[in-house]
């Protein structure tokens, strides 16, 4: 009799997988982990579909879930977990069955929540039924994925955390602290305005707390709930201020408990000298935000402490100044400006900042004339620094650019002009816009260059040049404008025509030949537009 030898019919699974767990049952989950790792090398080197690829399939799913330990098998599980991407036998459902610690079941989760959306909701909602189970140890967990797994999984995080977080507040905030992650720390200021509360509680249990970091902690993120905060949680941060700050082994966090008590108008006359001398010291957490809630109550007081600030090394004059850009008060208003215009006449190279501190003023509806003289009275680069904002639409801002150009003469500050209005020329009525390009041109035989390419940058500005009306006041002339209006009147577009008059005048036979040295329009000599 001839004994013929072949594969095992896939009809004895069974038989297989009870010697497996027969292996696991009398030695352990030890020896049956050597057997899985086989298994597992085998369905690496197997062709996808065949027969091998089948066995090692049911094998591994079988043999884990039977065995008396599945835990034990931690290494053989994430190998497994990195095929869920391409082997639906390892899919979320396989590991929703297994009896694994919460731990593992978490962890091994969190690397399957980086694959497709349907996936990704399936780890979701195991993640969810064991967080209901279990929040006091889940949460910890589940905080993990910030930091071990993936982004995909990170998003599920704060996503699981932040929905289902009734279930245990005070333990959500523990464990956000705790896992010190930059995650944790944005979904715990989430938290501070939809849970005021609870953050009011947790940073007064945070002050309390023996370990340093827990202090900084409260110091932070007391700040970030204050705004929120009212009744009884305002009372514990009132509290939790008080104990920060009686800590002399920690000055640091003085100035973040300082800022707090300040917006407490229960505790502000009390600790307002203090805050102001740790503003004037240049602590961090005293910033123009806090003084700028202070400054219609004392604005005396608020004045003095940035007129000192601003000798501390490295201190900017835009900070101080948004400090006193909160005032209402026309009376403090025009204290501040005053202060702005001293300033730039002591400190030029901070006029940026102080031409920035003018625009937001101007657009909150203030007054910007007591300013005025000292920037008429600046350098022309100070001077140029101002001519956006002066240029901009908006009330309040016409009068002072008037001014400006009345006896204005220095190319760089009128090609400061002319670009602003180029770059905001739909926010002019046309009239205005033509009428101050005039004055331009009047005094300042280079603006011809500077128009032109401006209307190469700007399509609505250079239709504004071309489509000139004969009852306005005659256009600014120039060799470049004139190419341009021959060009548009041949029917070309008009920021073409921009572009292809520069060339023609600048650059004939591709040489540079008119003049354009000292132009304020960044790209000289270069054409542009929509060529």
């Amino acid at each position: 009799m001839t004994i013929r030898q072949g594969p095992v019919g896939r009809a004895r699974v069974g038989v297989v997988v009870g010697a497996l767990r027969r292996v696991g049952a009398a030695r352990g989950a030890g020896a049956l982990d050597g057997w899985l790792h086989r298994i597992r090398l085998a369905l690496e080197r197997a062709e996808r579909g065949g027969d091998a690829d089948w066995w090692a399939g049911r094998l591994l799913t079988a043999g884990i879930a039977g065995s008396p330990e599945p835990g034990a098998h931690r290494q053989l599980l994430e190998l497994l977990a990195a095929r869920a991407g391409h082997d639906e036998r390892f899919g979320p459902a396989f590991w929703a069955g297994l009896p694994l610690p919460a731990a593992d079941r978490i962890a091994l989760l969190g690397r399957l929540a980086d694959g497709s959306a349907d996936r990704a909701g399936t780890v979701r909602g195991s993640a969810a039924e064991l967080l209901a189970a279990d929040p006091h140890t889940v949460l910890p967990l589940l905080c993990g994925w910030y930091e071990h797994a993936g982004p995909a999984a990170a998003d599920l995080a704060d996503a699981l955390l932040f929905e289902h977080r009734a279930l245990a507040l005070d333990e959500l905030t523990e464990a956000l602290v705790a896992a010190a992650h930059p995650r944790a720390d944005a979904l715990l200021g989430r938290l501070a305005e939809r849970e005021p509360s609870a953050l009011c509680r947790a940073v007064d249990r945070w002050s309390h707390d023996p370990r340093p970091e827990r202090h900084v902690a409260a110091a932070v993120h007391a700040l970030r709930t204050a705004p929120h905060a009212g009744g009884s949680g305002a009372q514990l941060l009132r509290l939790a201020a008080r104990t920060l700050l009686a800590r002399d082994d920690e000055p640091g966090l003085h100035g973040a408990a300082l800022a707090l008590l300040v917006r407490d108008p229960q505790a502000r006359a009390e600790h307002l000298p203090a805050a102001l001398a740790a503003y004037r010291a240049g602590d961090p957490f005293l910033t123009d935000e806090v003084l700028g809630e202070l400054v219609e109550e004392y604005p005396v007081e608020v004045l003095e402490a940035v007129r000192a600030r601003l000798t501390v090394p490295g201190a900017r004059a835009g900070d101080g100044l948004r400090a006193l850009g909160r005032a209402v008060d026309p009376a403090v208003v025009r204290s501040g400006m005053l202060f702005a215009a001293e300033l730039l006449r002591e400190r030029p190279e901070q006029a940026g900042q102080i031409a920035d501190h003018l625009d937001r003023l101007l657009e909150a509806g203030r007054d910007g004339r007591p300013l005025l003289p000292a920037v008429l009275a600046a350098a022309p680069p100070e001077r140029a620094r101002f001519a956006p904002v002066l240029a901009a639409p908006g009330n309040g801002r016409a009068g002072l650019l008037d001014a400006l150009l009345a006896a204005e003469r220095e190319p760089e500050v009128l090609g400061a002009v002319v670009e602003a209005l180029a770059a905001r020329h739909a926010g002019h009525p046309p009239s205005r816009v033509r009428e101050l390009l005039c004055r331009v041109a009047d005094r300042w035989p280079g603006a011809d260059a500077v128009l032109v390419r401006c209307a190469g940058r700007w399509a609505g500005f250079a239709r504004l040049l071309a489509d000139w009306p004969a009852d306005a006041p005659p256009p600014p002339a120039g060799p470049r404008l004139t190419a341009m209006r021959a060009l548009t009147g041949a029917g070309r577009d008009p920021q073409y025509a921009a572009a292809e008059a520069e060339r023609q005048v600048d650059r004939p036979g591709g040489r540079l030949t008119g003049h354009t040295g000292g132009l304020p329009v960044p790209g000289q000599g270069r054409s542009h537009g929509t060529l």
